[in-house]
């Protein structure tokens, strides 16, 4: 439904029609979950009410979007908390080259982010600094899972991580900068395909069998 009308129909629509992803998502996670955190609900409904803002007016409401998609990632940060150790760090992961390129990536996608915020929401440096660095904390950990591969279904964090980076790069530049149906359309997309990976691995991941772990890495 938020596809085919991000498509076809007014994207004011989106208002009404895009909630239902998130709100589909806590009923997955809670039938899939023996015990419930409430802060996945909380997260879905946080995401909500940030694409209602957008879809109203992005540029009016700004600072409330930054604080609420901060919030979202911040949630996003607590619901992983469990997922990561001291242990798993491991240099030579850590500085190996696909990590290093992804770094690099990411630098430069936010450096864009910001370089088309500026002209527009140049008075509200506070929350761009906000977004951009519980964005970064939030793939920061996502990857950070990823490559201590611990656990299964981290694929789905991985891709979960990237779909946000390329959301909120999309995003700024059709809000900002060049408006395009196009790109609302590749936004929805990468941004319900996001949350759901990150609910399927919430939902269905597991520690990787000792065993293999220690072939691995040992």
């Amino acid at each position: 439904m938020v596809i085919y009308v991000a498509v076809f129909l007014d994207k004011a629509l989106l208002i009404y029609i895009k909630p239902i992803a998130p709100l589909s998502l806590i009923l997955l996670y809670v039938k899939s979950v023996k015990k419930i955190d409430p802060l996945f609900p909380l997260s879905m409904v946080v995401i909500s009410i940030t694409d209602i803002f957008n879809y109203i007016d992005f540029i009016k409401f700004f600072d409330l979007i930054a604080l609420l998609i901060s919030l979202f990632y911040i949630l996003c940060l607590f619901l992983l908390k469990d997922f990561i150790s001291k242990e798993d760090v491991k240099l030579s992961k850590l500085v190996s080259p696909p990590v290093i390129v992804s770094i690099l990536f990411i630098t430069y996608l936010i450096y864009s982010i910001v370089e088309i915020a500026m002209p527009e929401v140049g008075n509200s440096l506070g929350s761009i600094v906000l977004i951009v660095t519980s964005l970064l904390s939030f793939v920061a950990v996502s990857f950070f899972i990823y490559v201590a591969d611990r656990y299964d279904k981290s694929i789905f964090l991985f891709i979960s991580a990237c779909c946000t980076l390329f959301v909120d790069t999309i995003l700024a530049i059709n809000e900002l900068y060049y408006y395009t149906r196009v790109f609302t359309v590749l936004i929805n997309i990468a941004e319900i395909a996001g949350l759901y990976f990150f609910t399927i691995f919430l939902v269905r991941t597991k520690l990787v069998d000792v065993e293999t772990f220690k072939e691995n890495y040992f």
